[in-house]
């Protein structure tokens, strides 16, 4: 199994197309051909099949490009780590947040990490909590900030909370529930969540309260649509109290509930892999964000920066 045949079968799968990867990959169609056939017959087993869709990948493709994946990542960050080490921090980082991440504080550590290493490319991503995983396990990821609790999404990452974030639910103005005392109250109304019930940490209230999930739920992503569907529809929505403080101050009307039932806080966690897999570039990043969290004087920094 060779760099190049992975390389091939990654970019087929995510063209559709053998032309198209032959001309990504600057190869010829006949020798990429080559490579996925001499790889099908050292597994054993059939990689790829042309439909009328394309050429799509088998379950056995499936399996290997996810690993592939993961494979040519580590691969690239192999060549970064070595780079680094012959001189000054120059590569890159990629981080995904949650749409509710603090942002003075995040943007306090950030500003401090470009001025110690302004070489160093940051891309961040902002992908809803599940999206933010999958890319963390598949190495697209270095680190990520997300709200989904630890014991959902271990997988062997190392957890740190950063933030912590007191939770609400809230309907718009003139809401016929909104004088709602119970979650039992509001199991038949129309929820709108950032991510799925099973990875939101409204799902664990309903579980935690013995309480079956509602059937008529919007997943929305984006921080911006999720504000206006919340004020302009009958959906009971779950926010971070300050992201709802803000965008009442923007004359968004919404109330939220009062429930006997605690609302689980919406904390946002750093999420890494072991030390020894990330790269320098990464680490000093988680090692910025961790300080900021921990050291006094970095977070009347981020107190001042906020009040700016």
């Amino acid at each position: 199994m060779k760099l190049h045949q992975l390389r091939a079968i990654v970019a087929i799968c995510e063209s559709g197309s053998i032309q198209e990867a032959s001309r990504l990959l600057h190869i010829s169609q006949p020798a990429l051909s080559k490579g996925i056939k001499e790889l099908e017959a050292e597994l054993g087993v059939p990689l790829l099949v042309r439909s009328n869709r394309g050429i799509t990948a088998t379950e056995f493709g499936e399996r290997l490009v996810r690993r592939a994946r993961l494979i040519l990542e580590e691969v690239r960050r192999a060549r970064e780590e070595i780079d680094t080490l012959k001189g000054v921090m120059d590569g890159k980082v990629a981080i995904g947040v949650s749409p509710v991440t603090p942002g003075a504080q995040f943007i306090s550590s950030l500003n401090r990490y470009r001025k110690r290493y302004p070489k160093v490319q940051v891309q961040i991503h902002e992908l809803r909590p599940s999206k933010l995983m999958e890319g963390l396990r598949e190495g697209q990821l270095d680190l990520v900030l997300t709200s989904l609790p630890e014991s959902r999404s271990a997988d062997g990452f190392h957890w740190t909370e950063l933030y912590a974030q007191p939770a609400v639910l809230a309907v718009r103005k003139g809401h016929p529930r909104r004088d709602a005392r119970s979650l039992r109250e509001l199991v038949d109304e129309e929820w709108l969540l950032q991510d799925s019930l099973e990875q939101s940490k409204v799902g664990m209230m309903f579980v935690d309260n013995g309480i079956d999930y509602p059937h008529n739920v919007t997943e929305c992503a984006s921080v911006v649509l999720f504000s206006e569907l919340a004020v302009n529809s009958d959906a009971v929505s779950y926010w971070s109290q300050r992201l709802l403080d803000h965008v009442q101050k923007l004359g968004q009307e919404l109330d939220a509930l009062n429930l006997v039932e605690a609302v689980p806080p919406m904390n946002i966690s750093l999420v890494c892999r072991d030390q020894e897999l990330m790269t320098r570039e990464a680490k000093a990043l988680a090692d910025e964000l961790i300080y900021a969290h921990t050291s006094p004087h970095a977070r009347a920094q981020d107190g001042a920066s906020a009040c700016k």
